[in-house]
């Protein structure tokens, strides 16, 4: 039996204080904030025109044990959503409202 992953459908800026930081200051929703703030980092990193391989390993724990994955991102081409999952467990979701943010480095690219 496969088991199946979560869907996590986020908006950054609910993670986020009105001067751009990650407003939990502990606990899950830090973690939860922290983790997502990583996918953004690795998913708007050059190619990030791409589907990509990023270093964020999977948070969730299947049967209690830390889930294998590494989790891969892609960005909507229509919604500039950042589509992110673990090919392991399939724990997945979206980012919206990541644009802009200091964790957003597509601007890093377009400058270069």
């Amino acid at each position: 039996m496969r088991c199946m992953g979560d869907t996590w459908i986020t908006n950054l800026t609910h993670f986020l204080t009105e001067a751009g930081e990650i407003g939990p200051k502990s606990g899950p929703a830090r973690k939860l904030a922290e983790y997502l703030t990583k996918i953004v980092v690795d998913a708007t990193t050059e190619p990030w025109d791409q589907p990509t391989n990023t270093p964020v390993r999977c948070r969730r724990r299947p049967r209690r044990k830390p889930c294998a994955g590494v989790i891969e991102t892609d960005i909507d081409p229509d919604t500039d959503a950042i589509m992110w999952w673990c090919p392991v467990c399939g724990d997945n979701g979206t980012i919206t409202n990541w644009q802009e943010s200091r964790w957003d480095r597509t601007t890093d690219v377009q400058s270069q």
